[in-house]
């Protein structure tokens, strides 16, 4: 059975291309994306903490609603 995973990591930016074709080589990848650093953001702005309490929120609650459901299609 396939199955989708989303995985998080990681790389120094030298290596990001090498590292993006070989996994292009072994794996049906979906997406890449490159995550930027908010640390400072999240430390300084109240509101920028406030919006990702709402989507870790909302996150649960879909995945909630994914487990409670996805069974039915």
């Amino acid at each position: 059975m396939e199955i989708t995973v989303n995985l998080t990591l990681k790389i120094d930016d030298t290596n990001l291309t090498d590292f993006e074709s070989w996994l292009r080589n072994q794996l049906e990848v979906i997406d890449v994306q490159i995550v930027p650093d908010t640390k400072q953001m999240y430390l300084k702005d109240v509101h920028f903490k406030k919006l990702l309490k709402q989507k870790k929120d909302l996150q649960r609650t879909t995945w909630n609603y994914i487990m409670k459901n996805n069974h039915k299609y």
